[in-house]
């Protein structure tokens, strides 16, 4: 990839992140939240995707940008009120702007004419007020009204003097603003520019600009990626201090930036060239600008000014191929020739400085970086070698017998620590919030909900739960056929709501939590919920089940997950054809989570997805069950406990039961019930642990001893073996064996009910 196609590969991945922005915003605005920080976000994301893409040349984005920005623009203005129909408008618009995103970066194809037309009208009429739009004149990023020159000409030439026509400096007392302005050369490495900032002050009015060359340093020594330039602009407008902080809002910490009430401070000018006073327009004479920097025409300074500029010496014409004059400061355009090295100035006399001249120090913008995805997957699986290796050495260390005072023990205690701490940061790196995923279902909920005429409120919660990134990135398509259904088969239509005494509005709820070291997805409707005697009937019509088969609600609520199952009569472009719930279920079971069902007829549904916060790591108890190595998640153990002949008890004479605090609980025979042995052993023999399913249901696992604590590295045995009913996964231990990871909440829910009964009976 080319470094043009690599910026533009950062362009789209900054434009996904102002999406995300922007559909955030508007929901608050939608939900009332007007005011006027809200609006300037909304603002300032649609005008950086406008501004990217003018870069790239994608005029149909701009095209549409522009118009959804200059609504914006009325709004922050306070020009046109923030309507429910403005806001309404502005969601369907930000949908639009999404899907030119789309098509520009060829993931899609392009944006309907028809569509984008109509809402470009309808944005129109809203910025205007229904008047005829004013002609808006094509805006050319790179136009700032000069000509490329050929510096072959000496540098005192007068055809050099090319500007606006000069004007005196504006009288103190007017008002406005004195913006004292010196770009830091990060700023220029984060594609911003200075000539465009000055243009947007330029919008708010007519401004005065001097640019101070004194920090230049000779061509031997001159960084090109660096910022030396300080830029003085004076704003004859009556416009308040927050309007002005707008238009640097992006760069803000990458430069100096001092803003005064005009008159408030003298005036850093040239005495000798008055700078030019720039109409409130879009068009800025930087060439101007940089022609008096590169000319060096250094006036007479009073105590308080700037040192003089470096006197600039002309030497013969040569050839120099022409170039463009660009609106870089930080990268003056090649000339031919030779800069001397400055007189030593004499110290100024000591002048105090005004209060308002010292710039307000800016905390430091967090550092960030772009990392494939692909080298932070090899990191792991690098660490968690690491991890086997390092349980393999202090295996090695213990099996050999030296003593834990020793300093190879020692040594290895360290090593086993610092390991953990590398895998917690490396891991930490994979971590992401699931907003990511919860930003793109409000415009879903939308478009569903116009397809089925229903009227839909989507409240989501715990946007910002952490997982790991492979587990947000496939939780998309399972939570978009979940809402789906919700708003298809769960809610109710708006006439049929209000005839159940409910609000015309259904809701659905989409949260996220933590819950014993798991991460759980509920969504939620207030809808009709399941009838669970029309799901029997259609299993028993389409054979899915035997007419006479007697289940309980659990059951057929779980109908609907079944391969072919749909309650919908018609086949439309949302549901009917008995895909959506079965690609959710096992979408789910291939990351090693499971979704359960909780709905009240007449009151709505409850799907639950519970999944692992990683695929990659997992702290649990080593424990023994006949001859097998197992793994217990350790989120899921309550307490372990050695069990008492006077606790055990069994319902029927067959099926044992402990009593734990107070309650009993069934207790289940591991090795027995995944066959590693065909006879249970004694209760009291054993070590009894106590777990807690993800729904609260307690039982207590039955295993020979348990051996310690230990974080695993987690191996699918799905994808390297097959799928094993109560195991979760692999992993390896220190000795280099194969051990199994339990999945407790199958142990305890699906497995006790086909487990072998006990035939020992407690000795009197």
């Amino acid at each position: 990839m080319d470094a043009f196609e690599a910026i533009k590969a950062t362009f789209f991945q900054e434009c996904d992140e102002l999406l995300a922005e922007l559909e955030s915003k508007l929901m608050l605005l939608e939900q009332g939240q007007t005011d006027l920080e809200t609006i300037n976000a909304v603002f300032r994301a649609v005008h950086s995707v406008k501004g990217g893409a003018g870069a790239f040349g994608l005029e149909a984005l701009v095209r549409f940008a522009h118009v959804f920005e200059t609504l914006m623009d009325e709004l922050r203005g306070g020009r046109k009120p923030c309507d429910a129909v403005t806001i309404k408008t502005l969601l369907r618009a930000s949908d639009v702007l999404a899907d030119h995103i789309q098509a520009a970066q060829g993931l899609a194809p392009p944006v309907d004419e028809e569509r984008s037309a109509g809402l470009v009208q309808e944005l129109e009429l809203l910025t205007h007020g229904g008047e005829a739009p004013p002609a808006v004149e094509e805006e050319e990023e790179d136009d700032f009204g000069f000509t490329p020159m050929a510096f072959d000409a000496p540098l005192d030439d007068p055809a050099l003097a090319v500007g606006a026509p000069a004007a005196d400096a504006a009288p103190a007392g007017q008002p406005g603003w004195r913006i004292v302005f010196k770009p830091h050369g990060r700023m220029y490495g984060s594609a911003n520019e200075a000539g465009l900032l000055l243009r947007e002050v330029g919008r708010l009015g007519p401004i005065t600009v001097s640019v101070d060359e004194a920090a230049l340093p000779t061509l031997d020594v001159l960084v090109a990626e660096d910022g030396y330039l300080t830029w003085t602009i004076d704003l004859v407008a009556d416009v308040d201090e927050k309007a002005v902080r707008e238009v640097f809002d992006f760069v803000e910490a990458d430069c100096d930036l001092t803003i005064t009430p005009l008159g408030g401070a003298p005036a850093l000018v040239f005495e000798e060239e008055p700078p030019a006073v720039l109409p409130a327009s879009d068009e800025l004479d930087i060439a101007a600008l940089l022609a008096k920097a590169a000319a060096g025409a250094a006036p007479e300074t009073p105590a308080a000014a700037p040192a003089p500029a470096p006197a600039l010496q002309s030497v013969a014409p040569q050839s120099v191929a022409p170039q463009s004059v660009t609106p870089e400061p930080a990268a003056p355009a090649p000339v031919a020739a030779q800069v001397s090295a400055p007189e030593p100035a004499p110290a100024p006399a000591a002048a105090p400085i005004p209060p308002a001249q010292v710039a307000t120090p800016v905390a430091p913008a967090p550092v960030t970086i772009r990392v494939d995805l692909d080298r932070v997957d090899r990191l792991i699986n690098v660490v968690g070698e690491l991890v086997i290796q390092q349980a393999m050495l202090s295996q090695r260390v213990l099996e050999s017998g030296l003593a834990r005072s020793s300093g190879i023990a020692l040594g290895m205690e360290d090593l086993e620590l610092l390991t953990r701490e590398i895998q917690d940061s490396v891991m930490a790196i994979r971590a992401q919030p699931v907003k990511s995923v919860f930003q793109r279902m409000p415009r879903l909920v939308r478009e569903v909900a116009d397809m089925v005429s229903k009227q839909v409120r989507l409240v989501t919660s715990g946007e910002d739960t952490e997982v790991d990134k492979t587990v947000v990135e496939r939780l998309a398509e399972p939570i978009t056929h979940m809402l789906r259904n919700a708003i298809d088969h769960g809610l109710e239509t708006p006439e049929e709501r209000i005839a159940a005494g409910k609000p015309a509005e259904g809701t659905v709820r989409l949260a996220a939590l933590h819950r014993s070291g798991r991460i759980v997805i509920e969504i939620a409707d207030d809808g009709r919920g399941i009838n669970r005697e029309r799901v029997k009937k259609i299993a028993v019509d389409k054979g899915l089940i035997a007419a006479d088969a007697a289940l309980t609600d659990e059951q057929i609520d779980n109908l609907i997950f079944l391969p072919g199952f749909s309650t919908a009569a018609v086949v439309s472009d949302i549901s009917g054809r008995g895909v959506g719930m079965d690609v959710v279920r096992r979408s789910i079971q291939a990351l090693g989570g499971r979704i359960s069902i909780s709905s009240v007829p007449g009151k709505g549904s409850t799907f639950t997805l519970s999944l692992p916060l990683t695929l990659a790591v997992l702290d649990g108890m080593v424990v023994t069950a006949a001859d097998q190595t197992l793994i217990a998640p350790l989120p899921a153990i309550v307490e372990s406990l050695t069990p008492q002949e006077s606790d055990l008890h069994y319902v029927g004479g067959l099926d044992p039961v402990i009593r734990f605090r107070d309650r009993f609980l069934p207790l289940i025979d591991v090795a027995l019930t995944m066959g590693f042995r065909e006879t249970p052993m004694v209760p009291s023999e054993g070590v009894a642990v106590v777990v807690e399913t993800e729904g609260g249901q307690q039982a207590a696992l039955l295993f020979d001893a348990i051996q310690g604590q230990r974080q695993v590295v987690i191996k699918s045995l799905e994808t390297n073996y097959r799928q094993v009913e109560g195991v979760a996964a692999a992993t390896i231990l220190g000795d280099g064996r194969v051990a199994l990871i339990l999945d407790v909440d199958v142990l305890v829910t699906d497995m006790r009910r086909k487990s072998p009964r006990s035939d020992f009976k407690l000795a009197s």
